[in-house]
């Protein structure tokens, strides 16, 4: 039971990262649940104008690589949790909000893995037309969120991969700081001292133990870093791991007035589409460890110089076998050829 509750924790934590699952922990105690905002995020991407464009990343290969209906369940084949990291879990304004973390998780159709696969902001992708705001066509990810909220994102990130959303997971990124300060802070290992410019904090070379101000300074660092983006990528799936090993280590998971103040907090950061039901989502990956979570980012080659500056210019061929993957609930195959990011030292 000790590692049931302390998967449930960590993929709550990934969530306040925009990471994955969730709804899991938050459900240990009822009560909490109830503290999950929701929104009908799903819905409103399903009104948007169909995008006729096909996806160069996508090729269809037989009717079982189709993707899924927006919205709606799958063809049986897992289900996919599109997690977004936003400034504030209270409403979206068109051109002031911003979600500079995207993850889509794919939980596995026998429900024993879980795949989390990371879109930097910075990915050079087709977004279509918005009203006032953009003719349609390929720029930066997360322009996506700024014009059309959550709806968008669902819409552009289904396109890209060919993959069905089944779920919209919108988190607060200020839950970083509160469910690190809760469980003392968390030690990451940065591999060379680096300073982050927004703020002049300096992470040395070595271990660094975070309180939560450093901690949601760490995951949202990008100027400065060798790989930007990427290697921000890199740093939340570490955070991730840190604080996981931290829960576990504190004794948190069997500490009930502690877990309490822990899953509270994450629930109170949660925004879930209306169809995501909390209590299904708890039995299905209550069986899954820490070693069931595979990380990965969508594959890149090289920049392009774009209008809204540099951006990542997209592997075909790599993105095409990853998202055949998601499509197919291959990814226990796809890991064995693709090697994940091991998440324990940052950048």
């Amino acid at each position: 039971m000790r590692w049931v509750k302390a998967v449930l924790v960590t993929i709550t934590v990934l969530a306040a990262l925009a990471g994955a699952g969730f709804g899991a922990s938050v459900l240990y105690a009822d009560h909490v649940a109830g503290q999950v905002g929701r929104d009908d995020m799903l819905g409103q991407a399903a009104a948007l104008p169909k995008i006729t464009k096909g996806s160069e990343y996508v090729v269809v290969t037989g009717p079982s690589t189709l993707p899924t209906a927006v919205p709606g369940i799958g063809l049986g084949a897992g289900e996919n949790f599109l997690v977004l990291g936003v400034d504030t879990r209270v409403g979206w304004t068109q051109g002031q909000s911003r979600s500079d973390t995207i993850m889509l998780v794919h939980v596995a159709g026998d429900r024993r893995h879980a795949s989390i696969v990371s879109f930097p902001r910075d990915s050079y992708v087709y977004i279509p037309p918005v009203a006032g705001r953009w003719a349609g066509g390929k720029t930066k990810i997360n322009a996506a969120y700024a014009w059309g909220g959550a709806p968008l994102v669902v819409q552009v990130v289904s396109h890209l991969t060919g993959v069905g959303i089944d779920h919209v997971v919108r988190v607060d990124f200020a839950a970083i700081r509160k469910i690190t300060d809760i469980v003392g802070g968390v030690d990451v290992t940065v591999r060379k001292t680096v300073r982050d410019g927004r703020t002049g904090h300096r992470f040395k070379a070595g271990v660094n133990h975070l309180d939560g101000k450093e901690a949601e300074i760490y995951v949202r660092q990008r100027y400065g870093l060798a790989e930007g983006d990427f290697d921000r990528v890199k740093r939340q799936q570490q955070y991730l791991h840190a604080l996981t090993g931290k829960v576990l280590s504190m004794g948190v998971l069997t500490n009930p007035i502690r877990l309490n103040e822990l899953l509270s907090e994450a629930a109170r950061s949660l925004v879930v589409d209306q169809a995501l039901d909390l209590g299904r989502t708890v039995r299905q990956l209550s069986g899954l460890r820490q070693d069931d979570l595979a990380f990965t980012t969508i594959p890149s080659t090289g920049f392009v110089h774009t209008t809204a500056g540099t951006a990542n210019r997209l592997n075909t061929a790599g993105c095409r076998a990853l998202f055949l993957a998601l499509r197919t609930d291959t990814m226990t195959d796809y890991f064995r050829t693709h090697k994940g990011y091991q998440a324990v030292t940052g950048a």
